[in-house]
């Protein structure tokens, strides 16, 4: 997997105002932190973070804050502006390349069933499984052929190929995609369509007509 490299620097101010000052300036508030590490206030440039996630969130990061040593880490959450989507918080979790860590794993779906080409419908049940691997051992993805998917077909998480030092950690019964028939929608029968042209019920077979109200009825 590519690594990025990522400068920022340390960040002392905290609260709201000083962050609507930051985010002005083009810069953005994060954290980065470890399982052996004090957590350190970071600001860096929005726009670079934003490129370098823009393939996925799992690439791993060489991270320099200041003149310091960099830290390779990996995004551990980001937020971002519900209007704007612009990033305006990102958490970074420092590794140790021999320890085990655990991620989400996209899953991407190859081909066009069969069953859709005779008018099935294919539904994604899955779009990501959770894993644990090394951090130098992170898939970009994992890939599933669903081309020979036939109507009432399913591929499980058990379907998927996983490379040597990479444990599933979703279900492997779990279902990822199927194909299932087509909703049948059923036609209104006559009376049904009397129903809803006259707004009431026709009376049913044996059974008298419902008597009129005071108002309508003749003298």
């Amino acid at each position: 997997m590519e690594r990025i490299k990522l400068e920022a620097s340390e960040r002392q101010e905290t609260g709201k105002g000083a962050m609507r000052r930051l985010r002005a300036l083009g810069q953005m508030p994060a954290v980065v932190y470890g399982s052996e590490s004090t957590p350190t206030n970071l600001q860096l440039v929005e726009r670079t973070l934003d490129h370098a996630v823009a393939h996925g969130v799992n690439r791993l990061i060489d991270l320099t804050v200041g003149s310091q040593k960099p830290r390779l880490v990996l995004v551990k959450d980001l937020q971002r502006d519900p209007l704007t989507q612009k990033l305006v918080h990102a958490d970074f979790f420092q590794v140790d390349t021999k320890q085990k860590i655990h991620v989400s794993i996209p899953v991407h779906y190859l081909g066009r069933p069969k069953g859709v080409i005779v008018g099935g419908v294919f539904e994604t049940l899955l779009r990501e499984v959770a894993a644990e691997c090394l951090p130098l051992e992170i898939p970009d993805a994992f890939e599933l052929d669903v081309s020979d998917l036939d109507i009432g077909d399913a591929l499980h998480v058990s379907d998927i190929t996983v490379p040597d030092g990479v444990d599933l950690l979703t279900a492997l019964t779990e279902t990822a995609v199927h194909v299932v028939a087509p909703r049948v929608v059923e036609e209104p029968t006559e009376d049904e369509e009397d129903v809803a042209a006259d707004g009431e019920a026709p009376a049913a077979e044996g059974e008298a007509p419902a008597a009129e109200t005071k108002e309508g009825a003749s003298e």
